[in-house]
């Protein structure tokens, strides 16, 4: 069937189905502005049909239980347009060209599977719909959105593979959508692999795989305007992911990941492998367990515990290590070694322990303007050797730098040969710090301390030996700054607490399963029907002649089939009965389709031996009749 679009008429349909229980197969469309229109009705099934250069191929609207598979769909805008239904199955169908392959519209319970789709603008499109599964397609979008879901609830996308390449195409792209779950796709050379938008909501992408088009070019998740609740889970492959004024975020378990945001609270960011996170003006952050290898952890903000990294190998310039700004911080029970600084920091209401800091140019660098920081039950061992410009020569254990600092303790640390040269071990630009928690809990543990222990008391006077060196040490070269309790031996190190981890997301996906049924009839509860479609356009003519105007190149079976019974039809797939199209021409005037069920052929045997018989009597008669007027 051929329209008239390309003559200018804007409204041409091709077939419209408003019958229950119908089958379409083997029809090729071409140029309507909807080939093929499915209202109103229920259990439809479009099978092995052509449908091409029409404005939109199959809309269906207001139906349930229809089923489209294994039909091959080329430069519509969209293929299959889906609005106000539910129960809708679309899967094995090849769709390709400029505009959308699928839109969803305020539907329910649809399953779109298998598909293949190369589409220049939107892959699969869902709007205001409900439980929506996308599963097993093949998406190709290289300018534009493999996946688009908003305003919706309960979006499965899984195990798809959706592949992007130009600078401005997205393979998944959410906006103010809840209960939207990413999982397990093959997620491939598009600059954003997700980007979530405005206020979306509970939000899971986990266990898929990422890749960029070239090494240059690493895929981002982002995370923008408000989205809460998002938990990124398991991914892998490599990518950046971008948390800007969110709330609620679970990062976890994901592997080569750059995390990079701001503005956001209530982060957790634990267990992520080859990863650096450096985050600004934050508010209530967990970093726990993440193998920081040539990165860093950088963060600013207030209410943030990290704790368990491990940290190394950052020596590129800059800050590297653990790097924290701000108020009411904790840093403890990490491994931070080879890097330009171990942990470094400024702020208030700082608490740094159970760390093993080593191999850095400087272990721990306190700038800017800190107060109220307790340092203990660390480990500072072996740093120094390159010129850092806070010491003023090369770097050490300790570089305390600035003078307007208030309230800082350090005890129950070991510093271990943090002196290359013979310097010391600490170096201060100013005084004023406390270097031990008082008698008898002593102060830290260093390597070269050269005192005694025979003494014990507070004043180190009295017989007996207390693990405490009779007499202070001099941390810097600041006589005043001394440790007056310094331990004789390295306190043990603390056993490590627990990670506060989340548990893996638990996706149970059931997609919908359409069952299309027309049973076959049986002679005492079906009637043969005609079932006519016409195009709802007039021509310009007053004549009602049909005519059709664009001839189609190929010979197709096509066939619908229509079944009325005397009773509901059961949902089993069998057999149907088939009828082949005639399409009528004429100058001017409606393209009409009729389509009629075949009914059994008229055995004309009788008739003809009839009508013999009748001839030879009459010739017989005619014969006698002239013989007797003779």
């Amino acid at each position: 069937l051929a329209g008239r679009v390309a003559q200018g008429y804007a409204e041409d349909k091709g077939l419209v189905i408003q019958a229950s229980n119908v089958v379409i197969t083997g029809f090729k469309l071409q140029g309507f502005s909807k080939a093929l229109v499915i209202v109103d009705t229920t259990s439809v099934e479009v099978n092995k049909c052509t449908i091409i250069g029409n404005w939109m191929g199959v809309y269906i609207d207001r139906s349930s239980k229809i089923l489209v598979h294994n039909n091959t769909m080329r430069d519509n805008a969209p293929s299959i347009y889906l609005v106000n239904s539910t129960y809708v199955e679309a899967g094995r169908n090849i769709i390709e060209g400029r505009g959308a392959g699928i839109i969803i519209k305020n539907s329910s319970s649809v399953y779109i599977h298998t598909n293949a789709i190369h589409s220049k603008a939107r892959g699969v499109v869902v709007e205001h719909s409900d439980m929506v599964y996308i599963g097993g397609n093949k998406v190709v979008a290289p300018n534009g959105i493999g996946v688009s879901v908003e305003n919706s609830l309960r979006t499965y996308v899984f195990n798809n593979s959706l592949v992007g390449e130009e600078a401005d195409s997205c393979n998944i792209h959410i906006t103010d959508s809840e209960k939207t779950f990413i999982h397990k796709n093959l997620l491939q050379y598009a600059p954003s692999a997700v980007d979530i938008e405005g206020s979306s909501k509970q939000i899971v992408i986990s266990y898929n795989h990422i890749a960029g088009k070239d090494p240059h070019t690493i895929p981002t998740i982002l995370l923008n305007n408000s989205p809460s609740n998002v938990v990124i889970y398991g991914n892998e492959g490599e990518m950046r992911i971008e948390p800007h004024n969110t709330h609620g975020i679970i990062i976890q378990n994901n592997t080569n990941v750059a995390i990079d945001g701001d503005t956001s609270s209530l982060l957790t960011i634990c267990i992520n492998i080859h990863t650096t996170i450096e985050l600004k003006d934050v508010y209530s952050v967990y970093i726990c367990g993440n193998m920081v290898d040539y990165g860093r952890i950088a963060v600013s903000g207030s209410n943030i515990t990290i704790h368990g990294n491990i940290v190394k190998n950052y020596r590129y310039g800059g800050i590297g290590g653990i790097q924290v700004y701000g108020d009411f911080i904790k840093v403890y029970e990490n491994e931070i070694t080879n890097n330009t600084y171990g942990v470094s920091f400024s702020g208030s209401h700082f608490e740094i322990y159970g760390n093993n800091i080593t191999y850095n140019t400087v272990g721990l660098l306190i700038s800017g303007s800190s107060r109220d920081v307790v340092v203990y039950n660390n480990i500072i061992a072996f740093n120094g050797g390159d010129y850092d410009a806070f010491c003023n020569g090369p770097g050490t254990g300790v570089c305390i730098y600035g003078p307007n600092h208030h309230n800082i303790t350090f005890y129950h640390n070991s510093f271990i040969n943090n002196h290359p040269n013979n310097e010391k071990q600490v170096y201060l630009t100013t005084t004023g710090y406390k270097w031990d928690s008082g008698y008898p809990s002593g102060g830290n543990y260093w390597s070269d301390y050269t005192g005694i222990d025979q003494k014990k008391g507070v004043k180190q006077d009295e017989p007996g030996s207390d693990g405490i060196g009779d007499t202070p040490y001099q941390v810097s070269i600041y006589p005043e700054e001394l440790d007056r309790y310094p331990l004789i031996k390295s306190p043990p190190y603390p056993i490590k607490g627990q990670l506060t981890l989340s548990p893996p997301p638990n996706i149970v996906v059931e997609p919908p399963s359409i069952r299309i049924s027309t049973p076959t009839p049986t002679p005492t509860s079906t009637t043969p029907t005609k079932t006519t479609y016409t195009t709802t356009t007039p021509l310009p003519s007053s004549t009602t002649s049909p005519t059709t105007t664009t001839s189609l190149p190929s010979t197709y079976t096509a066939t619908i089939t229509t079944t009325t019974t005397s009773t509901p039809p059961a949902h089993t797939t069998t057999p149907q009965t088939m009828a082949s199209p005639t399409t009528t021409q004429g100058i001017s005037g409606t393209a009409t389709t009729t389509i009629t069920t075949p009914q059994k052929a008229f055995d004309a045997t009788m008739l003809i031996a009839a009508s013999i018989t009748l001839v030879v009597i009459g010739i017989a008669a005619v014969f006698l009749l002239r013989k007797r007027m003779v």
